[in-house]
């Protein structure tokens, strides 16, 4: 069911056909739950994937946090480009893009202390991911400091990084990020020589807009940009949509 845009004269312009949308997943297109798995999924945003796809050529990927297998049953619009894990998983098979190399993944070790960590402390979620892994706190918030600093203890002089998000934080390999994903994308069709463009709502979102900003491109962040949430961003890729139908 599409939604009615009723103040387009305060966000951003529609791009052109020669665009390049790179779609954060949480936040962005879908509303942030008070658990990972607990997010609910517009209806309607499996076909509008699939339309924006078919009006740009390809041109159309999820840039998100997640894993790629959640993401892939997430958005269920099979044949879109998926960049996961903050940039360290690309699938793009389907449109004939080659994977990045992959990272290393942490030790066993260090997902065993988490596990350790979390199960001593009730209101925190532990998200396992291929290389990393991810630390929730938003059911518990008074531990969020003491989460993200057991997390940063393990990492120091490592090869991985902490990065932090919506009421969490995420332990990932140093190099890889949405930026260097959509780097990646760009350099093989569908998306080479198009006008990128970003849309996120977190940190690790800048990432990505610099990248498409460098390239000419641009970065659209929520709520900034995009007032009401994924409600805002689904009513203009809806008008998208539409326009590259017309």
């Amino acid at each position: 069911m599409s939604q009615t845009l009723s103040h387009a004269d305060t966000l951003p312009p529609l791009p052109g056909p020669d665009a390049a949308l790179f779609l954060d997943l949480d936040g962005t297109l879908i509303a942030i739950a008070p658990r990972p798995d607990a997010v609910v999924v517009p209806p309607h945003l499996p076909a509008l994937l699939l339309r924006l796809s078919a009006g740009l050529g390809g041109a159309v990927a999820i840039v998100t946090g997640r894993g790629l297998s959640v993401a892939q049953a997430l958005t269920q619009a099979p044949g879109l480009a998926f960049a996961c894990e903050h940039g360290g998983v690309i699938e793009a098979a389907s449109l004939g893009i080659p994977p990045q190399p992959e990272p290393a993944g942490p030790p066993a070790a260090w997902r065993a202390a988490a596990a350790a960590f979390v199960e001593a402390r009730p209101g925190l979620l532990l998200e396992e991911k291929n290389y990393g892994f991810v630390l929730h706190f938003r059911a518990a918030p008074e531990r969020g400091e003491e989460a993200t600093a057991f997390l940063r203890d393990m990492a120091e002089g490592s090869a991985f990084q902490v990065i932090p998000a919506h009421a969490a934080a995420e332990l990932r390999p140093k190099g890889s990020d949405k930026g260097s994903a959509v780097d990646w994308l760009m350099r093989h069709p569908p998306f080479a020589g198009r006008v990128p463009l970003f849309i996120g709502d977190d940190v690790t979102d800048e990432d990505g807009m610099r990248v498409c900003r460098r390239l000419g491109g641009e970065g659209y962040r929520v709520p900034e940009r995009f007032p009401a949430g994924p409600a805002d961003v689904l009513a203009w890729l809806e008008a998208l949509a539409a326009r590259l139908e017309a």
